[in-house]
């Protein structure tokens, strides 16, 4: 799987590439509406325009506005492409080699000059933006955004009790996200790993031991995977759901299929 900032990188190439094709087509417009405004303005009269160069009018003001609008944009994502997701080799952070940090003591530096509440509402819009990539199957992108929430929390340290439970509370979203983007992605020790760790925030965590849960069906634990669902079961007094019982099921179907290949 790619590190982070391969991830981060190559949204922030795709919205620069997309923003750089939006200026292109701007710029061809606002020198199509150029000509066609000096054409009018030589012509005795406006009203004798065909409906065609109408139709072909543009507002040269309003193009030109855009297209400085969409440059001052196209260079803060070019700014923030290389702050940011600079090249992984290159990392100067104090961290270990595949700590998975941003990648620069600048980077860095920024972090660490936030506010706590700055850092957790940028945890909080990471974790937003993921659900939203999650949403549309951009598991990758998805997983990029909830890493880099999990890096803003290691720098919540030093915040006042509410700030570190609000901290904490979006770890285990976070986490939980992160092992559901691994699942997707077929990377179920990966999976594992987060839904461990969200279970040592929170042991009865129901999303944490379903996902888990699943991983081990997945790699043939069924042991494991039962052991997981049994304890939803037993720490949720109410109606076993659907999504459970489902699982219950593929778990005995392939151990069928399991031992019956052997």
């Amino acid at each position: 799987m790619a590190s982070f900032s391969t991830l981060l990188n190559e949204g922030l190439q795709r919205d620069v590439s997309k923003l750089g094709d939006e200026i292109s087509k701007m710029e061809k417009q606002l020198k199509k509406a150029k000509i066609n405004a000096n054409q009018q303005s030589e012509s005795k009269s406006h009203f004798s325009c065909s409906y065609g160069k109408w139709d072909d009018f543009n507002d040269t003001e309003e193009l030109e506005k855009n297209i400085k609008e969409y440059k001052a944009k196209l260079k803060s994502l070019k700014e923030k492409s290389a702050v940011y997701c600079g090249n992984i080799n290159e990392k100067q952070c104090s961290h270990g080699i595949n700590c998975g940090c941003l990648g620069n003591k600048k980077a860095e530096r920024d972090v660490m000059a936030m506010s706590t509440s700055e850092r957790i509402r940028s945890m909080n819009s990471f974790k937003n933006e993921g659900n939203i990539l999650f949403g549309k199957d951009q598991f990758e992108r998805a997983l990029a955004l909830c890493e880099k929430s999990l890096i803003f929390y290691e720098y919540c340290f030093d915040g006042n009790a509410s700030e570190r439970k609000s901290a904490e509370k979006l770890r285990l979203q976070c986490l939980l996200n992160s092992a559901a983007c691994f699942l997707h992605l077929n990377r179920y020790r990966k999976c594992i790993e987060q839904c461990d760790e969200a279970l040592e925030i929170d042991c009865n965590n129901k999303k944490a031991l379903f996902r888990r849960a699943r991983a081990h069906r997945f790699m043939d634990k069924f042991d494991l995977a039962e052991k997981d669902l049994m304890k939803i079961i037993e720490t949720r007094r109410e109606k076993v759901s659907m999504e459970v019982e489902n699982e219950i099921e593929l778990i005995g179907s392939r151990r069928q299929d399991y031992e019956t290949s052997l």
